[in-house]
């Protein structure tokens, strides 16, 4: 009887469960079908999404496109004219003019004109020794040539020539023709020669010239114009403009003849003197322009070839060449070491780019071209070049390569074929010498 009650119980209690659980899915089905409802499930869904979008980027719609690139670049234009190749060349720089300045007649110094490291000028003073004792030789020298005048004047008339001297110079003239000719040996034309020297001073030719060396004059007036010469000399003189060196004496110094009195350079027209290989001497000429690099001042002056040696030096195989330099302001010096560049070989009519705009890639050279703000990859085929220019001597692939195109000559390791660029400068191919180039 217990038994049966318990389970009834059951039974009963299983029946309302089951009942309750579809009333509940029913009350949930019904509030998902009101507009409130559904409102409130997009709006969840939605959030879903953006939290999904914000998590993982994107979402599953359309993605925006990436910003392209646009490099920054400096391009030059391709020219057509001359490639020269140069030659390079070491040497020092030296005086044109340098020379010891000696005394030419003793004496002691009276006075120091200049002092050392001084400028002078052709013929400006710059010892001056006590030329009291050429002065009294000179006025001595007067004296014997007045008096010989009297000698001359009180024999007035034996001093009138007769004869013509011009005929008796035609005559030796005609002794010096026949001589030249074979047609008289060097003894028969003295003897000819003396026989008409006596004939003319019997004929009175050279009365006057006998009378002057028989009175003295002609000595007097020799030994006068010697002394005026010493006295001259007493002055040390510039014999060129230029600067002072190597100047150690003082007033009162006895100086003998040939002595050194200083050393006068001229540091204005300076020349380099240039040692060239003699496999590069063949590409030269006199004229050529020339950039003479200065280290010591960092320096770059342009300037010509005006010597070229005609021998090779046997120790150095070198040949010596020379490029004049005007030192107006002295600030070069004499010794300095300087670097030559000469225009050597030229070729003209070559089409060139700056050698920055060749790259190398798959062991192919090619370059960049700007066409409508884009860089165009080109293949060439290179020829000549300098420190300078490239030759382009064929378009391979990518062309055509014209004159006056812009190629890309800066920040262009990195680009791709039709990669976007910008210009920011044209660089000037200027070249740094030509053929033109002035002094």
């Amino acid at each position: 009887m217990r038994r049966a009650l318990l389970t009834t119980f059951v039974l009963v209690a299983a029946i309302c469960g089951c009942k309750r659980g579809a009333g509940d899915g029913a009350a949930a089905d019904s509030a998902a079908a009101t507009p409130e409802a559904a409102a409130s499930k997009d709006e969840a869904a939605g959030g879903d999404k953006e939290n999904a979008e914000a998590a993982g980027g994107e979402g599953e719609g359309e993605k925006r496109p990436a910003r392209e690139q646009v490099a920054s670049v400096n391009a030059a234009r391709v020219a057509r004219g001359e490639l020269v190749v140069s030659v390079v060349a070491e040497g020092t720089l030296r005086a044109r003019r340098s020379t010891q300045v000696r005394v030419e007649v003793a004496g002691r110094i009276d006075r120091l004109a200049v002092q050392e490291g001084q400028t002078v000028r052709k013929g400006d003073p710059i010892v001056v020794l006590d030329g009291r004792e050429y002065r009294i030789a000179m006025e001595e020298a007067r004296a014997r040539y007045l008096k010989a005048l009297g000698v001359i004047a009180v024999e007035e008339d034996s001093v009138i020539g007769s004869s013509d001297p011009e005929a008796f110079e035609r005559e030796i003239a005609a002794l010096d023709k026949l001589e030249k000719e074979g047609k008289l040996s060097r003894e028969e034309r003295r003897a000819r020669e003396i026989e008409l020297g006596v004939l003319a001073l019997r004929e009175g030719t050279y009365r006057r010239e006998l009378v002057e060396a028989r009175s003295g004059l002609s000595q007097a007036r020799a030994d006068e114009e010697r002394a005026r010469l010493n006295l001259d000399r007493a002055t040390i003189r510039a014999p060129f403009n230029g600067v002072v060196a190597e100047l150690k004496l003082t007033e009162g110094q006895l100086l003998s003849l040939g002595e050194v009195v200083c050393t006068l350079v001229d540091n204005v027209d300076l020349e380099a003197e240039l040692g060239v290989l003699e496999s590069d001497v063949g590409g030269l000429a006199v004229g050529r322009p020339t950039l003479l690099m200065v280290p010591a001042l960092d320096e770059t002056l342009r300037v010509k070839v005006d010597v070229i040696n005609p021998s090779i030096d046997s120790q150095s195989r070198t040949c010596r060449v020379l490029v004049r330099v005007r030192n107006a302001d002295a600030h070069l010096q004499p010794g300095m070491f300087v670097r030559a560049a000469i225009a050597g070989r030229i070729y003209a009519n070559k089409l060139l780019v700056p050698k920055e705009a060749i790259l190398t890639r798959d062991g192919r050279p090619l370059l960049f071209k700007v066409e409508n703000d884009q860089a165009k990859w080109v293949y060439v085929q290179i020829g000549l070049q300098n420190d300078q220019f490239v030759e382009i001597e064929n378009v391979l692939q990518g062309g055509p390569l014209d004159e006056g195109t812009l190629v890309v000559v800066s920040d262009h390791l990195t680009l791709s074929h039709d990669a976007k660029v910008k210009v920011k400068r044209v660089v000037d191919m200027t070249v740094a010498w030509s053929t033109s180039a002035e002094e």
